[in-house]
This record gives structure tokens, sequence and C-alpha cells, in this order.
């Protein structure tokens, strides 16, 4: 049987907004998404109208994740989402 301190955080993440799990969600399996070492250098913030950004600190970074990384990390970050919270990544350099 579980304890009440350990089911209590569910319960209450129940209640939250959709928008704030959503949010909360990303957070969570962000490094999963980006991958260990990405996500070590980037931030994800998901807007309400479905668009994933992700802050970096410098601009090769960016450029680099906009080439090569921006479609798998619109497919997974949908997989873990949802299509319709996630319809397009956009990469900017600082915070």
């Amino acid at each position: 049987m579980d304890d009440i301190r350990s089911i209590l955080p569910k319960v209450i993440k129940g209640f939250e907004d959709p928008e704030k799990q959503k949010r909360s969600l990303l957070i969570d399996s962000w490094a999963s998404i980006a991958g260990e070492k990405l996500a070590k250098k980037t931030h994800p913030q998901l807007s309400s109208k479905g668009i994933l950004y992700i802050h970096v600190d410098d601009s090769v970074l960016a450029f680099e994740i906009s080439q090569k990384y921006r479609a798998s990390f619109l497919k997974r970050a949908q997989a873990a989402l949802g299509e319709a919270a996630v319809k397009e990544v956009r990469v900017l350099v600082g915070k």
C-alpha cells in the first residue's frame, strides 16, 4: 500500500490546469526528448499556441539544432505530449 505522502503530489497535479500539466510533462520528459547531452545545454518552453521554444546559449548550437534535430524534437515532443499540444519547434538564442 502506498504512503499518502507519495500519492498526494500526483493527486494535486491532477487538479492543475491542462496547460500547466503539459508544461510540467515537457520539463519532466525533456531529457528523453532532447537526449542527455542536448538537454543539459537547452531549456524548453511550450507556448499555449503549441510552439515549442528551445532556448540555447550560443548561435552555433541553435543552428545545429535547427538544421539537424528540429524534426526529431518535434516528433518526440508530440509523442510525449500529443500532436495537438506541439505543432512547431523554434530555436532561440538566449533566455
